[in-house]
């Protein structure tokens, strides 16, 4: 994309790198830290509820909205019962497998449009040279 707007590699790539090493990386390890820590994630919930707390007519769905956020916690938290082996005969059709498919499917696109664009590349030089070959007065490049 960058190639195709005019933007110069090393712009691009030290934006990129800016945004992904510096930027990227210290909000998700905020994020997973306040996930994990119990004591802080019991905190933002409180905060947010006081927030909330605020908002007209909002004060009295919070306790019902906090039971059902933790009930799907709780949930989310036990551990997962066994699965017996003989699921696996299954189609997956959850949202990560579509997703992985849709980006190989994109990938094997773009490896396809590159092999073919070589392709015509070196038979348009097999042709011009033929063709210089056989009109060597002209100039076709």
């Amino acid at each position: 994309m960058c190639g195709q707007f005019g933007i110069p590699f090393w712009k691009f790539f030290l934006a990129t790198l800016i945004g992904k090493a510096i930027i990227k990386t210290h909000i998700q390890t905020v994020f997973i830290i306040s996930v994990c820590n119990n004591q802080l994630l019991d905190w933002i919930e409180n905060e947010l509820i006081w927030i909330l707390s605020f908002i007209p007519g909002f004060d009295s769905y919070l306790p019902t909205l906090t039971a059902k956020l933790h009930s799907v916690k709780e949930k989310y938290l036990a551990a997962p019962p066994p699965v017996p082996s003989n699921i696996k005969d299954k189609w997956d059709f959850s949202f990560a497998s579509i997703w992985n498919t849709i980006v190989w499917l994109m990938l094997m696109n773009f490896f396809v449009k590159i092999v073919n664009a070589t392709a015509q590349r070196y038979l348009k030089k097999q042709q011009d040279k033929s063709l210089a070959e056989i009109l060597p007065d002209s100039t076709h490049s």
